[in-house]
């Protein structure tokens, strides 16, 4: 039975007390325990940021990219394995400053994935 400690790592995020991002973990791994999705079925793709070290504690497969790049990344995976459910996790500067045209072009293209946004209100 898959349950949210399915996707708990032996490591403890780095977050500052109080941060969303807790929640936003909490939530992924509620979600994806909920649609019984198992660990090697998923694969998170993140840039720079607070938010781009879930995939550190998140216990599937993870690519940590560089900033504003999470999509492309994401686009990738999702296109050399169309079996595997990808999310990319990108904070709001990453994904509003040099990930916008990525984000546009991700759009146009209509890839099957799922994007997380931190927004903590920070960017710009």
């Amino acid at each position: 039975m898959i349950t949210v400690a399915t996707y708990t790592t032996k490591e403890f995020p780095t977050w500052c007390p109080g941060c969303g991002d807790f929640g936003i973990l909490t939530g992924l791994k509620q979600a994806c325990a909920e649609l019984g999705i198992e660990p090697h079925e998923i694969c998170l793709a993140s840039g720079i940021g607070c938010s781009s070290k879930l995939p550190h504690w998140f216990d599937s497969y993870g690519f940590h990219s560089i900033h504003g790049r999470s999509l492309p990344v994401a686009s990738g995976i999702r296109l050399a394995n169309h079996k595997i459910k990808v999310v990319a996790i990108a904070g709001d500067g990453d994904l509003y400053g040099l990930g916008m045209g990525h984000f546009i072009h991700t759009l146009r293209r209509n890839i099957d994935m799922t994007l997380i946004v931190h927004n903590n209100k920070v960017y710009g």
